[in-house]
């Protein structure tokens, strides 16, 4: 996961120039501890057992 992360952290230049260029596109950038917590987390509860009623 890290490895697939990293590769856009930080952006290349022509990324920072899109930003640049279109301050919209701003919301799309990724930070890297963000990234790995939210993915991390996501696969460590995919996993977690669930209560289901009626079980």
């Amino acid at each position: 996961m890290a490895g697939a992360v990293s590769s856009y952290v930080p952006p290349p230049p022509s990324v920072l120039a899109a930003y640049a260029a279109d301050p919209s596109l701003a919301v799309l950038h990724l930070d890297l501890r963000e990234a790995l917590e939210v993915a991390l987390t996501s696969a460590l509860l995919g996993v977690l057992p669930r209560d289901r009623p009626g079980r």
